[in-house]
């Protein structure tokens, strides 16, 4: 057995203190490499264990170190394990996304073939915190920076959602009130962020600038609502706004609101020579606005987090968060996240409850004689 298969084994085992003592007794360097080229961090990666990958980055491993035979980085392997928590961490420790392997794919290309497309969302939604800093610092003496300071976390917090539902980024801007006390502000940085992607030459983001510029005009709505309804509260506000998205929501029935409300949203990005752009308009104007075609929220989700093969099915029908497994106890039809989002659904579910609730006793097997 090579030595290093004994630090791997430590790894597999989540033995910290066994893999650091090995190391110290072999006076081993954290960046060591296997026959195939693969570093410790790597192996962690790609065996989904994430406190190790913590310890080795804390040592000092390169997330984009190591010399693979096949040119796998450290986030390739965490996206081929399906770990989007170890992903996170390479991100925000400097791991690069458009590193390609022997084959010409990247780590989210990876997943995506493999049919982890949670990792593929947090990978193409990931933005540096350095990214939002750069606009709480003043670019002129005495001058009063752009962003409040202790607004940054707040806004990276709001950008780094995977969720576009509208109603989700609603409740996520009344989860954080700095956000609601600073809109002007968080317009005007999204708008630059929008911009600032379409200005790095080879390296413009079409796709980042996209997702900014959709924030951006839910910010602006959400302005003009505010504006519109000055004597209410936040709470109020963003209840009433988000009953608006929800008009109309049946089992299977077709957000009318929000539909045309995300269109508008594509329809004023300003970079229409994009590839983005262009797709994104040849697809809606083929959609016919009803119940039996996508939606625009689902075009526009694909667009940023990647196409998937098949539909998430366990979603909240409030905000759309995937995975959810409370339920309606009375119909068991409809999903969501929490007490919030039924009670904010409530009013329109109630119209069917009832009906859901007998098709779903109709469908239960009878008791077994005993």
């Amino acid at each position: 057995m090579e030595l290093l298969d004994t630090f791997v084994e430590k790894i597999n085992d989540n033995d910290a203190v066994g893999l650091q003592e090995l190391m110290k007794i072999h006076n081993t360097k954290v960046e060591a490499e296997d026959k195939q080229g693969m570093t410790m961090l790597q192996h962690a990666s790609f065996k989904g264990k994430r406190e190790m990958c913590q310890l080795l980055i804390d040592l000092g491993a390169d997330p984009n170190g190591g010399h693979h035979e096949h040119k796998y980085a450290a986030l390739h392997f965490a996206a081929l394990s399906g770990n989007s928590d170890i992903c996170q961490l390479l991100l925000q420790h400097g791991a690069k996304i458009d590193v390609t392997n022997s084959v010409g794919r990247t780590a989210p290309q990876m997943a995506a073939f493999v049919g982890n497309h949670h990792c593929v969302s947090v990978i193409n939604n990931f933005i540096p915190k350095d990214d939002i800093d750069y606009y709480t610092v003043s670019k002129q003496d005495g001058a009063k920076p752009m962003l409040p300071p202790i607004v940054s976390p707040a806004l990276h917090r709001f950008v780094m959602q995977i969720n576009l539902h509208p109603v989700h980024l609603l409740l996520t801007i009344q989860k954080l009130p700095l956000l609601w006390e600073n809109l002007p502000s968080v317009n005007q940085v999204l708008g630059l962020l929008c911009e600032k992607q379409m200005k790095c030459g080879k390296e413009a983001n079409e796709i980042l600038s996209l997702k900014y510029h959709y924030f951006d005009f839910v910010i602006i709505w959400l302005m003009a609502q505010r504006k519109q309804n000055a004597d209410k509260s936040s709470t109020d506000l963003i209840s009433n706004s988000i009953k608006l998205f929800l008009k109309g929501r049946t089992t299977d029935g077709y957000l009318e609101f929000m539909d045309n409300f995300i269109r508008e949203s594509i329809r004023t990005f300003q970079f229409k020579d994009t590839t983005v752009f262009r797709q994104l308009l040849v697809n809606l104007s083929k959609t016919k606005q009803s119940p039996e075609c996508a939606s625009a929220l689902s075009m526009l989700t694909s667009c940023i987090n990647g196409q998937r093969g098949f539909a998430e099915e366990n979603c909240c029908f409030t905000c759309g968060q995937e995975k959810v497994a409370s339920k309606c106890s009375s119909c068991r039809a409809v999903q969501y996240c929490d007490r919030q989002c039924q009670k904010l659904h409530w009013n329109i579910h109630k119209r069917e409850c009832d009906v859901l609730a007998k098709q779903f006793k109709a469908l239960q097997l009878p008791a077994k004689d005993e």
